[in-house]
């Protein structure tokens, strides 16, 4: 029995074990099966079997992506896959290393792209870089989805294409619709297409994207100034006011409309111009009120202390009688 074995002996033990020990007993074993492979490779490197050291990393890379799930986990895993000729992997079934090496830099440019993305986002930055990740995915459409196998997950790459079309015409919408309402709301309904297409909506943003497109086509006259504006909730808004019958008969029947119930049109720069003289308004009574509250706690301080020192002299008399 030989007490010290070879290194291309340990190469073997390790990629045996990896199998045997991680790979083979399932996700909670992956990090197992990582760090065997990464023993492999070294061993194997040791003893010049560069092909075989390169798979073993390639591999541990693939399982250490499985496992921490990162950007960055992901995009050396496609680097590692790259660095080795096309070939079949076991990686407890048999799967090619160029698929496994374009699925992890389609993932990789996922999580990147996606990241921090809400139906809000206005990062234009984000737009091109999410239809060049549709087109990956329209890309891996007829493929062994292997990475996502191994991920137990299953996916459509078109109708996730669809999904992130959706989302790069959301991000562009909310950032035009500041300037140009209405190119705003011909972005929106593409990106309501593409929401609908993709049928699914795992950022919970299609309701919103429809909320958006059916209020940013509405036009209302401001009651105050006469401009027409569109885009309600955000170039107009409605203000509470009271509306007499005549009023209403006589001026409610323009078009665009300028009030609604119990509520007049307001284009923006009126509604912020009321706001400001309301809050100025607002802040004098404020700190009216605020310097009346100090008098009067002033006053009452000084009663208490005149108080205090009656008490005292009280207490002085009647020690005194005692």
């Amino acid at each position: 029995m030989k007490l010290f074995k070879e290194p291309s002996e340990k190469a073997e033990i390790e990629w045996r074990e990896a199998y045997e020990k991680g790979v083979n007993l399932g996700p909670q074993k992956w990090p197992e099966a990582v760090r065997h492979f990464s023993e492999a490779s070294r061993h194997y490197a040791s003893v010049g079997d560069s092909q075989k050291s390169a798979e073993a990393y390639a591999l541990a890379t693939l399982f250490y992506a499985l496992t921490n799930g990162t950007a960055q986990a992901w995009d050396g895993c496609s680097k590692a896959m790259s660095q080795i000729p096309d070939s079949q992997l076991n990686v407890g079934f048999s799967a090619s290393s160029a698929n496994l090496a374009n699925q992890a830099s389609v993932l990789s440019f996922d999580l990147t792209a996606t990241s921090m993305i809400d139906g809000n986002s206005q990062d234009v930055s984000r737009v091109s870089a999410l239809r060049d990740l549709a087109q990956k995915y329209m890309d891996i459409q007829g493929s062994d989805l292997a990475a996502w196998r191994l991920q137990r997950q299953e996916i459509d790459p078109q109708r996730r294409a669809f999904y992130l079309l959706g989302l790069a015409s959301l991000i562009e919408a909310n950032s035009v619709v500041d300037a140009d309402p209405k190119k705003s709301v011909a972005l929106l309904s593409e990106a309501a297409t593409n929401f609908e297409l993709a049928g699914a909506d795992p950022m919970g943003v299609s309701s919103g994207t429809h909320s958006k497109m059916e209020n940013f086509s509405k036009f209302g006259q401001c009651w105050f100034c006469g401009r027409e504006m569109q885009g309600q909730g955000l170039h107009y808004v409605t203000l509470p006011a009271t509306i007499s019958q005549y009023t209403r008969q006589r001026y409610g029947s323009t078009t665009p409309h300028n009030m609604e119930e119990d509520h007049v049109v307001a284009c923006e720069s009126c509604a912020s111009s009321i706001r400001n003289v309301a809050d100025e308004v607002a802040r004098a009574y404020y700190d009216q009120a605020l310097a009346q509250i100090r008098a009067l706690e002033q006053r009452l301080n000084s009663k208490i202390v005149a108080i205090e020192r009656e008490i005292q002299a009280l207490r002085g008399r009647v020690n005194s009688i005692r």
